[in-house]
């Protein structure tokens, strides 16, 4: 578990052979506002939670950004780790908090594990998650307080609200016992709140010992399903696009902006209210050697 960016930052510096490789990128340019990119980008891929929202709170002018951009033509599109809540909570989510998505410009990563993922009818899974938000597929289901959950056959990571410690430990003890698939919807560390930080499924995912990481699956930033999803989405409208006319927008150097560059894109870093959001951002830029290509307070 990690208490503060500083501690996440740490963890993912030393997991660098887990994640994506860098990409180099030859010079980083700081703008003032997202819209200064309208002549250079045709599809700008926005990251929720510290550059839409903080916890359950807006950004001021993010929804104005938005619409600008929209006015000028351009496609938007949220790119979000949020798995615990399915597309259309998310949607009313961001209704509620003022912003103007459809269904079809959401893109989460449960969505995506949950297309990728097969669905043997008699295989039990065991879903870590809150109760809230339980899924309703066609196959025998089992959650942590359930003890049938320790013996199924694949686990679904989808909340790290409904996991803890003591979970953990026995979790690592049922893996040694009999490895088995752990598939990821969220692989960030932590996210960004109001006050402090949550713990998210990659805290307890992407730190397994090494021979336990070899049966875990992820679909979120920085890995490629997800971002291969969003090119699926944009092929009807622009079939031709260059790569490098679409922007991932994100607080994260090692989630957004390395799964950007890494696919081809532009990386536009938002530094205020994030990840960064107190610390030296040259500096951590400098350590993980993960450069954006535009870097700006808030968009």
């Amino acid at each position: 578990m990690f208490f503060s960016p500083t501690e996440a930052f740490s963890a993912y510096l030393n997991m660098a052979q887990r994640l994506p490789a860098i990409v180099p990128v030859p010079s980083s340019q700081t703008i003032q506002q997202i819209t200064d990119l309208v002549d250079d980008i045709d599809v700008f891929l926005f990251d929720a939670y510290g550059v839409l929202n903080v916890g359950g709170t807006a950004i001021a002018g993010a929804a104005a950004q938005i619409a600008k951009l929209r006015a000028a033509g351009k496609l938007v599109y949220v790119v979000t780790n949020a798995a615990t809540q399915s597309k259309p909570q998310l949607l009313q989510k961001f209704i509620r908090l003022g912003f103007d998505f459809s269904d079809q410009e959401i893109i989460n990563s449960r969505e995506v594990l949950l297309q990728h993922m097969p669905q043997p009818a008699d295989s039990p899974l065991g879903i870590i998650t809150l109760s809230e938000f339980r899924l309703d597929l066609a196959r025998p289901c089992y959650y942590p307080e359930d003890e049938a959950f320790w013996q199924a056959d694949e686990f679904l990571f989808l909340s790290g609200q409904a996991w803890n410690a003591q979970r953990q430990a026995r979790f690592i003890e049922a893996l040694n016992d009999r490895p088995r698939p752990v598939w990821v919807g969220n692989s960030d560390l932590i996210a960004p709140l109001e006050n402090g930080v949550s713990q998210e499924p990659g805290s307890y995912t992407l730190t397994l010992p090494a021979h336990l990481f070899e049966q875990v699956r992820c679909f979120g930033k920085p890995f490629a399903p997800i971002f291969d999803t969003v090119l699926a989405k944009i092929k009807p409208r622009l079939a031709n696009i260059n790569r490098q006319r679409i922007a991932m927008i994100g607080d994260t150097l090692h989630t957004d902006i390395l799964g950007g560059n890494a696919m081809g894109f532009k990386s536009v870093l938002v530094t205020q209210h994030g990840f960064l959001r107190d610390l030296d951002v040259d500096a951590h830029i400098q350590r993980s050697n993960i450069h954006p290509h535009f870097q700006l307070k808030s968009i």
